[in-house]
């Protein structure tokens, strides 16, 4: 059944009103609609029952008054069998419900008078004054046999009641006692019978709304939790998918692609990376309204170029964005890209801010796409895009570039990157933002985790996905990662930005010689106590094959600097790690929590902080988004999260502005069984 919005805004007016009030039309007709088909039948089946019983009573007109039976038997035949044969009829004509019950209800009428005419000139008066009563029977049948409505229960019912009263009382030859007290029967039957009709008739209706009602309330309910769902999926400038709904629909293409149902042709999962060249001089010389305009243009193109290809297209974050496509071979994705490109030029916006001989946005694009010898991860994939995206960039912009580790250009662009990242801390090209670490108990800030931010000579950002690897690999992240501590710890002293501060440290700082050393003048200069500083090691590395990382690790937690193990679950490492080292807290990788939706991903992340728990680690969960995924933790006892949902990573001039409450003044408690 339909339920318009004018319908259930009946019914919510409706069910408010005092019961007793008449029935709004409307909903009545819908409620007469719904049983239509039913109550035909039950008029069909109920008409031949009482037809039958009508004739069958012949049998008492025979043994009662032999005077006149063969009138009364003959009186029965004709009007039963006349009517239920108009019945049937107009049924099978397809008469309507009201025409049904008006013939049913004639029926009641003329068989009661029709059977009392003739019978009240019997000479057997006394048998007579006994059997008057089978006229209740019509009176039942009008006002509770048939559902009729009400108005024509009361006509019908009313005609039988008068009919049967009036021959009691004028015509029935017997004693005053004995006439009164039929009419008082007849009577009493007729208001006993309607009145139990209305009541019935009342529960239908009120039933009917209240079913009406829930189903309103459930269909609302459906709606806002598929508004919620969209929101949560959905970036709120461009309309097209956010980060989360991108990493929920590549692993719906990697489980058709893996499960073989793959087009013919079709043999890779493409993934597009897209960058609007020189976007920030549009914003500083054109203002955010115009920056934000110029995003919803180019999301609109990219849209419509992505369902050409039957592609995804999604916001990666600020203006960077991100398409999925299923592809046949890196030759198509190189025209797949170049289409996308185009779109963008064909669009002709403006750019009066642009150094390099364009005066339109453009943008340049960084693809890759699956390998059989290759994990077929998301976040690799993201990596190697983000990689020929910076190739791109490197080329001159305005261009794309597809991943190939053996390419010269890509060689080119890690050069350049590599010499960028060697005079990044000397030239300013370096910066520290903020993420809060979140107690949902409290409902406190509990500290800030420190993230590094890299930007080329021109201002554009590099993803730190793509430049900390660079780091790692040509040694610069000792000099970069001993920076951001240093600049984490000032923050820290000058801003006061909680309970602790948290870095992560790669592998390459924590071999260095002296690390700890570093680490302890940096405390001592900004006068940081040591349990206000944590430090993150990721688990993607084996520290066991790293002696000199491992003495560290240890001499840094004598000293009481907290060390805290990120990203758990993605590495190798594993409980050999939780077995070989003590860590103060554990952070479980958001990918566990994304994957929570699915009661096999709930239950796994259950057990890895149940293990955690029993090892006697504190847990931090990272990732949350949406305000469904803080339910799940707070369901499983989760203190401390971190996520885009209490605060996304900001510069530290805006820390003050994400504060949600006051500070808490303990610092974090080191790992104990039942913490967290």
């Amino acid at each position: 059944m339909h339920l318009s919005k004018d319908i259930a805004r009946k019914v919510f007016k409706a069910t408010a009103r005092s019961r007793w009030k008449p029935a709004d039309p409307t909903l009545w007709a819908l409620l007469m609609r719904k049983y239509a088909d039913r109550n035909r039948t039950i008029l069909r089946w109920g008409m031949a029952a009482a037809v039958l019983s009508y004739i069958g009573y012949g049998l008492f007109d025979w043994l009662l008054f032999p005077d006149i039976a063969g009138r009364l038997i003959l009186t029965r035949l004709t009007l039963g069998l006349g009517f239920l044969t108009l019945i049937e009829v107009c049924a099978r004509r397809g008469a309507e419900l009201a025409t049904l019950h008006l013939i049913a209800a004639s029926a009641i009428v003329a068989g009661a008078v029709g059977w009392l005419a003739f019978a009240i000139g019997t000479s057997h008066q006394s048998e007579l004054s006994y059997f008057m009563v089978f006229g209740t029977v019509f009176i039942l049948g009008a006002n509770l046999f048939f559902n009729f409505r009400l108005w024509l229960s009361i006509a019908s019912s009313v005609v039988v009641t008068v009919a049967f009263i009036a021959a009691a009382l004028f015509s029935l030859n017997a004693d005053i006692v004995g006439r009164a007290i039929v009419s008082v029967y007849f009577a009493n039957c007729f208001i006993l019978s309607l009145y139990l009709s209305w009541r019935l008739s009342l529960e239908r209706y009120q039933e009917f709304l209240h079913t009406l009602r829930a189903q309103v309330q459930e269909r609302a309910a459906l709606e806002k939790g598929e508004k919620l769902g969209e929101i949560a999926n959905t970036d709120p400038l461009t309309g097209l998918r956010n980060r989360r709904a991108i990493a929920r629909e590549f692993s719906e293409l990697s489980k058709q692609w893996a499960a073989g149902g793959r087009d013919i042709g079709d043999d890779a999962i493409g993934v597009l990376l897209i960058d609007v060249d020189h976007f920030k001089a549009f914003n500083d010389r054109l203002g955010h309204q115009a920056g934000d305009d110029c995003l919803m243009m180019l999301a609109d193109a990219f849209a419509e170029t992505a369902s050409r290809h039957k592609a995804i297209a999604g916001r990666y974050g600020g203006e960077e964005f991100v398409v999925l496509c299923r592809i046949e071979g890196e030759s198509k994705l190189r025209v797949v890209a170049e289409e996308f490109c185009r779109a963008v030029e064909n669009l002709r916006i403006s750019h009066p801010n642009r150094s390099d001989g364009h005066d339109i946005v453009t943008i340049s694009v960084g693809a890759t796409l699956t390998r059989a010898d290759k994990s077929m991860e998301l976040r690799v994939l993201l990596q190697e895009a983000d990689r020929a995206l910076y190739a791109s960039k490197f080329a001159g912009r305005a261009t794309l570039s597809i991943y190939d580790p053996a390419a010269t250009d890509q060689e080119r662009s890690d050069e350049n990157l590599s010499r960028l990242l060697k005079v990044a801390v000397d030239r300013g090209l370096v910066s520290v933002a903020y993420q809060p670490i979140y107690d949902i108990v409290s409902e406190q800030v509990l500290g800030h985790e420190a993230l590094m931010r890299l930007r080329d000579q021109d201002g554009s950002d590099i993803s730190p996905e793509v430049f900390i690897p660079a780091a790692e690999q040509n040694g610069s992240i000792v000099e970069l990662g001993t920076w951001l501590i240093d600049q984490a710890c000032k923050d820290m002293v000058e801003h006061e930005l909680g309970s602790l501060v948290t870095a992560n440290v790669s592998v390459v700082q924590l071999r260095t010689p002296g690390f700890p050393l570093q680490i302890t003048d940096i405390l001592g200069r900004h006068g940081l106590s040591p349990q206000k500083l944590a430090l993150e090691v990721t688990e993607g590395s084996d520290i066991f094959l790293e002696a000199r990382a491992a003495r560290n690790i240890e001499h840094l937690r004598s000293l009481g600097v907290q060390i805290w193990l990120d990203d758990f679950g993605t590495g190798f490492a594993g409980l050999a790690w939780l077995r070989r080292f003590k860590f103060d807290v554990v952070k479980i990788d958001r990918s566990f929590l994304h994957d929570s939706d699915t009661p096999r991903g709930a239950g796994l992340l259950q057990d890895m902080v149940r293990l955690l728990r029993n090892l006697g680690y504190a847990v931090l969960i990272e990732g949350v988004e949406t305000e469904q995924q803080m339910m799940v933790l707070k369901q499983m006892d989760i203190h401390w999260i971190q996520g885009f949902l209490k605060g996304r990573p900001v510069p530290i001039e805006e820390v003050g502005q994400m504060m949600e409450g006051p500070f808490a003044s303990r610092s974090v408690p080191k790992a104990r069984a039942g913490v967290n």
